[in-house]
């Protein structure tokens, strides 16, 4: 059959000197069809490990680009059981007069011992092929299946090409009108073997870690926030928290990845790093409970735009209540970012009391407004503070009651050179 494919080939060029890759491909299509009308399909009732078994393993991660020229001789086909692997409840037109479906080739890739994962090949009539992933339980029951790739020679126009990693899918539709476009979706494969599609702030969090380098078993993922410039739609803020060290749920020291990202090209375009000894992102007696992205409008200078990180903490001592949350401020500076406002208190509660009534406890928020003042060229940060003082107690009839007085006052914050300082 090869030689036969040679002996076409060459006829087909010797006749045509010019002919462009589009005919090409459809000669070696043609040989596709011969060898698999020759391919036979097993529709027994051989057992699905049986048949488990037998299907050749890759490992993972790979690309599949499965295409008309992965198939040109007899040995890149396989045997595939239609029957055992359930490939009518996905096709059902499989076997209808008129839709020419063969099952030409399958592998299997190893994900989780709680279900399989086999890809099997599809020819879909002269023109079209299709690589499908199906995840099936232990038993042989279809959990989910995804086409992870494809292809066309008809009008030649369209692709999909996928990888595929251990618990990810990353699709690659690809469409040729008057240049080539290529739209990317992906997936997540559960531990349950549903694939689930992943959000695309989800995917490009997962690529800040990727160009990151980091572990991700040593990211405290309930922290890692992101969020769109509201001035710059194409460009999204991205704080990650590396795990320093951890004891427990509440015992936990974090360093920090502040990033700017290109929401186009999804590349790191900025970047700051600080460690847990400095950054204070430190959880202990005083548990870190919030990490939070403020895009408010701090014009700290002409056309130059920070943006916040805010970090609440709380207190677990009910004799002495006490929250915490601290803003800090950060600019691009080349291909880096730089950070202006050291973890500044914007809220800061505390007291003490019984636990019954007799107490006493300090509000303090603080609103930073820019100055039209400028000193080292950043313009000052005024920091109104609103301060609530309360005190409880028990009064002449036996009754808790409370007394408070509000004040106010007003501080300046002056960029030395390097950060904002209190004048």
């Amino acid at each position: 059959m090869k030689k036969r494919y040679i002996l076409i080939l060459l006829i087909f060029i010797s006749c045509t000197p010019k002919a462009k890759d589009k005919e090409e491909t459809v000669v070696k299509a043609q040989d596709v069809v011969e060898l698999a009308g020759d391919m036979p399909e097993k529709t027994n009732n051989t057992s699905f490990d049986s048949i488990i078994r037998e299907i050749k393993i890759k490992s993972i991660p790979l690309v599949d680009k499965t295409n008309f020229d992965s198939f040109i001789d007899p040995d890149d086909y396989n045997e595939v059981n239609i029957e055992a692997l359930k490939l009518k409840k996905l096709y059902p037109n499989f076997d209808k007069e008129g839709y020419n479906y063969k099952a030409i080739a399958s592998y299997r890739i190893e994900l989780s011992k709680e279900f399989y994962t086999i890809v099997i090949t599809i020819r879909k009539g002269d023109n079209e092929m299709e690589s499908v992933l199906i995840n099936y339980d232990l038993i042989g029951n279809i959990i989910d299946s995804k086409v992870i790739s494809y292809d066309e020679i008809a009008e030649g126009q369209s692709r999909i090409e996928s990888k595929i990693e251990e618990n990810k899918l990353t699709i690659n539709n690809i469409l040729w009108i008057d240049k080539k476009k290529i739209e990317t979706t992906s997936f997540q494969i559960k531990t349950n073997g549903k694939i689930e599609p992943i959000s695309q702030e989800e995917n490009l969090i997962d690529s800040v870690i990727e160009q990151l380098n980091l572990d991700k078993l040593k990211i405290k993922e309930e922290f890692i926030v992101s969020k769109v410039q509201p001035h710059n739609p194409n460009e999204t803020i991205v704080v990650i928290p590396e795990i320093a060290g951890e004891d427990d749920e509440h015992l936990f020291e974090l360093n920090s990845y502040i990033v700017l990202v290109d929401n186009t090209t999804q590349k790191i375009t900025h970047k700051y790093f600080e460690s847990s000894k400095t950054n204070g992102w430190v959880s202990d007696a005083v548990v870190l409970s919030e990490i939070l992205i403020d895009t408010a409008p701090y014009i700290i200078a002409q056309n130059t735009r920070a943006f916040g990180v805010r970090v609440f903490h709380y207190g677990m001592s009910k004799p002495n209540p006490y929250s915490n949350r601290t803003i800090s401020l950060f600019v691009k500076s080349g291909d880096t970012l730089k950070k202006v406002l050291h973890n500044y208190d914007v809220e800061d509660y505390g007291g003490e009391w019984d636990t019954q009534c007799a107490g006493e406890s300090t509000s303090i928020k603080n609103t930073l407004i820019m100055s039209k003042e400028k000193t080292n060229t950043y313009f000052d940060i005024i920091v109104k503070s609103t301060v609530l003082e309360s005190k409880t107690f028990v009064d002449e009839n036996g009754e808790c009651d409370e007394e408070s007085k509000t004040s106010s006052k007003t501080t300046v914050l002056q960029f030395d050179g390097k950060e904002y300082v209190k004048k």
